[in-house]
This record gives structure tokens, C-alpha cells and sequence, in this order.
């Protein structure tokens, strides 16, 4: 399976920096969530460690090549990102879209194939899409459209997932139902993940490790058990936290109120 390693990773946006001296290997089996308040560059740093955008200084690789040399195509094949937002502008079908996932995996001209098909309609089921395959697009809920983008996710089939708020638009049942598949996917095909996400108790219950983003390129990661308590996510959110254990284990939740 695939190994993602920055080293020495320096990542700004607008003037302001993401991350300084970053270090991290995303490897297979392990789900990563990345924790930071607002603007804190949660989106700039994946797009970073996908490739999309540039790093200032530091070194990324999959597998032990540079992964500014590798074609797009192959490192599509290995790296696939849930961007934050998703809206589709131009008028297409559910299924249409979701089969762009299988486009790493085509040559330039070759088409579909029945097999691609069949595997784009089983992963509308999976996200509870059933029934929509001939449906335009521009006619889908927020949820809807997050589940498509999630399915079409799914057929590309990479070792290594970028994920952007993957539970942005989805109610609860949808909330969990997604986290469960990529647990599922990181703990049954050993691929890995890396996941923005707000719901602190999302990364308690899910993640394996936790990336921390503090601002002016200060950053900590490490196992969550060790990395999420009162004291860091007090630091991290400029909040008071107050902390409940559950036979699930730990919750964190902004301490008093008005």
C-alpha cells in the first residue's frame, strides 16, 4: 500500500502561515484527523499534501518519489481528495458524475465499461443514493450532492484519502453512516486518511491520530488518545473545554454557557 511523507514542510496562504518544520507520514491503516479553528488553513495544507498547491519549502513524497514529479494521473490513482465544498454548475447525471472517479484509471480516450458502471451504481447505493442515477445534478440537495462527491470518491478507489469536512451537509444518520465508510475502508483495505473536521468528538470516536493546526505555523500531532484533552483544545479553540467520559469514550464540549 501507499505511504505519504512531508518532511520539513513549510505552508503559507495570503501571508499567513499554515505550518512550519511539518513532518508527518500518512500511512496505511491509519486515520488522521486534522483539527483547527477557522482560517486556521486546514483546506490549504490537503490541497498542499495533495499536490494542488504549492509548499514553500520542505519535501513531499508517496512512496519515496517527489510527488511534484510524478504525472497527475498516476498520483490521482494513489491520492484522492473531497474538496470542501461541492457544487455542480453544469448539467450532468448523477451516475455521469460519479463515473468521473474512474477517470485516473482510463486511458485518455477509453470509455466506461459495464464494470465501471456497475461499480458507480454500487457506490450511489452505498451512500444512500439509490434511485438517483438519471437525476440531473442541479437538482440535488447539499446532502446529496456531498454523498455524490463521496461516491465518486469511492471509484477512484486511492490508497490514501484528503478529506475536507466530509460531513459538511450531512445530517446526522449521513454524518456517521460516511465516517463508518472510511473507517471501514482504512481499517478493512489498509488504505489511510486525513480528515478536516470540526467535530472534535467525530476524531475522538473515529480517528486514530490528530493533527493540530494552532495558527502562525504552530502545529503538534500524535495519537489521539494523547492529543485530545482539555488543555490542547482549549489552545487550539480559545475556548474553555470541559470534558465527559461515556462508555464510548471521551467527549469535549465548550464548558459553561450564559
Amino acid at each position: 500500500m501507499t505511504t505519504l511523507t512531508c518532511s520539513g514542510l513549510r505552508v503559507s496562504i495570503a501571508g499567513i502561515r499554515v505550518v512550519d518544520g511539518f513532518n508527518l507520514t500518512l500511512a496505511p491503516g491509519t486515520f488522521w484527523g486534522l483539527l483547527g479553528a477557522n482560517g486556521a488553513g486546514k483546506t490549504t495544507l490537503l490541497r498542499c499534501l495533495a499536490g494542488l498547491v504549492p509548499a514553500e519549502r520542505g519535501q513531499i513524497e508517496l512512496d519515496a518519489s517527489p510527488l511534484g514529479e510524478l504525472p497527475r494521473r498516476a498520483v490521482a490513482r494513489h491520492i484522492g481528495m473531497l474538496q470542501q465544498h461541492t457544487a455542480y454548475v453544469f448539467d450532468s447525471t448523477v451516475l455521469q458524475t460519479a463515473l468521473t472517479g474512474r477517470h485516473p484509471h482510463l486511458s485518455y480516450w477509453q470509455r466506461e465499461g459495464p464494470e465501471d458502471i456497475a461499480a458507480a451504481r454500487n457506490a450511489l447505493s452505498a451512500v444512500d443514493l439509490d434511485g438517483f442515477a438519471e437525476r440531473s445534478v442541479t437538482g440535488l440537495s447539499g446532502g446529496e450532492a456531498r454523498r455524490l462527491a463521496f461516491a465518486a470518491l469511492l471509484l477512484q478507489d486511492p490508497d490514501i484519502l484528503l478529506l475536507d469536512e466530509p460531513t459538511n451537509h450531512l445530517d446526522l444518520r449521513h454524518q456517521m453512516h460516511i465516517m463508518r465508510m472510511i473507517d471501514e475502508r482504512v481499517r478493512g483495505r489498509n488504505a489511510c486518511a486525513l480528515s478536516a473536521l470540526h467535530d472534535v468528538n467525530l476524531a475522538a470516536r473515529y480517528c486514530t491520530h490528530v493533527v493540530m493546526l494552532f495558527g502562525d505555523g504552530q502545529w503538534c500531532c500524535g495519537p489521539t488518545a494523547e492529543m485530545l484533552n482539555e488543555n490542547s483544545l482549549e489552545r487550539l479553540y480559545d475556548c474553555p473545554i470541559e470534558r465527559l467520559d461515556s462508555p464510548a469514550g471521551p467527549r469535549f464540549y465548550p464548558a459553561g454557557g450564559a
